[in-house]
C-alpha cells in the first residue's frame, strides 16, 4: 500500500449534456455515448494493482480484476471530476453549517481547461419574486411536455422545440450574470449558496470542459435546482426541480455575486486554496521531486507525460490520466522533458 497507482477513470454518462471529449483526450475508443464525466478521483475510486503506464487502463476501466478500491488504502472524502457540458441546470449549494434536513453541502471549485461560457450570480437587478415566478412557470410548461412524451401525445423532437421556444420566452437568464470563460480561469463556489450553471454557446461546440474540485457529497444529496434548461430525456423524463428550496438558501447579497468574488488568481504553484482541498500546479522540466507531508495527493497530468517514481514503484502517465500517492508514502519524483500537472491534496 505505500506505493503510487494509477486510477482508473470512471465515465459517467450525461446523455443531454455531455459529449466525446473526455474519450478523445484519453484516447479510448469512441461510442455513441455522451460521455459527461469522469470521475478522477472519488471514495468508489479503483487503483490499478498491476498496470503502471496509462496508456494499457482502457482494458481495465469496465474491469475489477487487477484492481483494489481506493478505500483499502485511504479514506478519500474529495470528489476530483473532468467535465464536459453543454448546459447545465441553474442550481446552487447551501453553505457550509448551514441547517437544512434535506440538503448538504458541497463545496466545489471550477478550473477550466477550455474557453467556457457560464451563468455565476445573481443580477445586481434581478427581482427575487419575478425569477422565481419564472422558474415556476416554466418548470409546469416542461413537467406538461415531459406528461406528453411519456403518454405519447406528442414525440420528443415535437417537445424539446416547443420547450426551447417557450423558455426563450420567458428568458430565466435575465435574473443572472452570463459571461464567457477564458481557458484556465479559476472559479470558486466553496463558500455556497452562489448560483451556478455551464451554459450553451454555439460558437464555443466543444462546450464547457472544467477541470472540477469538490467534497465527495452525491447530487442527490446537495444540489438545488430551479431550472434545467428545458432538457427532456429521450424517454420523455427531466430531473428533479427544488425551486423552493433553491430560494431559500440563495445568497442575495450584491458582493458574493460578483466575479471577483468568485474567481481567483493563483498564488506561484498555488491554484486555490478552501478550507477543502488545495489544487496546485506545476509545469516539469526535468526532475521535479515532492514530499506529500503526511497526505495523500492526486496529480492529474494535464499536458504531456511524466514519470512518477516512489521507491520501486515507477508509473508512466500520460496527458487526461490520474494517480493517486497514499499519505504513507513520504515523497516521490516526477520526471519529465515538458509536462504541466495539477496536484491536489487536503489543506
Amino acid at each position: 500500500m505505500s506505493r503510487p497507482y494509477l486510477i482508473i477513470p470512471q465515465l459517467i454518462k450525461q446523455p443531454t449534456w455531455g459529449g466525446d471529449y473526455i474519450l478523445k483526450l484519453k484516447r479510448w475508443d469512441s461510442s455513441s455515448d455522451r460521455i459527461g464525466q469522469s470521475y478522477e478521483l472519488s471514495s468508489s475510486s479503483r487503483l490499478a494493482e498491476k498496470i503502471l503506464n496509462s496508456d494499457d487502463l482502457q482494458s481495465a476501466k469496465n474491469d475489477d480484476h487487477d484492481s483494489i478500491p481506493i478505500s483499502e488504502v485511504e479514506p478519500v472524502n474529495i470528489l476530483i471530476k473532468l467535465n464536459q457540458a453543454h448546459g447545465n441546470s441553474f442550481q446552487l449549494h447551501i453553505k457550509h453549517g448551514q441547517q437544512s434536513d434535506t440538503w448538504k453541502p458541497k463545496p466545489e471549485s471550477w478550473y477550466f481547461l477550455e474557453k467556457g461560457y457560464i451563468s455565476l450570480g445573481l443580477n445586481p437587478s434581478t427581482s427575487i419574486e419575478e425569477y422565481k415566478k419564472t422558474c415556476l412557470i416554466i418548470e409546469s410548461q416542461v413537467k406538461t411536455l415531459s406528461e406528453q412524451v411519456q403518454n405519447g401525445s406528442i414525440d420528443i423532437d415535437n417537445a424539446r422545440s416547443q420547450a426551447h421556444h417557450f423558455i426563450q420566452e420567458q428568458n430565466p437568464w435575465q435574473f443572472v450574470n452570463r459571461y464567457q470563460i477564458d481557458q484556465f480561469d479559476l472559479i470558486d463556489l466553496s463558500m455556497g449558496g452562489i448560483h451556478h450553471s455551464w451554459e450553451e454557446n454555439l460558437e464555443n461546440t466543444v462546450g464547457n470542459v472544467v477541470y472540477e474540485v469538490q467534497l465527495n457529497v452525491t447530487d442527490d444529496e446537495s444540489t438545488m435546482r430551479s431550472f434545467d434548461q428545458g432538457k427532456i430525456k429521450d424517454d420523455g423524463s427531466i430531473r428533479p426541480i427544488t425551486i423552493d428550496d433553491y430560494f431559500e438558501h440563495i445568497d442575495t447579497n450584491p458582493k458574493h455575486n460578483t466575479f471577483e468574488y468568485l474567481t481567483r488568481t493563483p498564488d506561484g504553484n498555488t491554484l486555490l486554496k478552501t478550507d477543502y482541498y488545495v489544487l496546485e500546479k506545476y509545469n516539469i522540466s526535468g526532475k521535479q521531486p515532492q514530499q506529500t507531508l503526511g497526505l495523500w495527493h492526486h496529480i492529474y497530468v494535464q499536458d504531456g507525460t511524466i514519470e512518477l517514481t516512489s521507491d520501486e514503484t515507477t508509473l508512466h502517465i500520460s496527458k487526461g490520466y490520474s494517480c493517486f500517492i497514499p499519505s504513507r508514502v513520504e515523497s516521490y519524483v516526477v520526471s519529465s522533458t515538458k509536462a504541466t500537472i495539477l496536484v491536489t491534496h487536503s489543506p
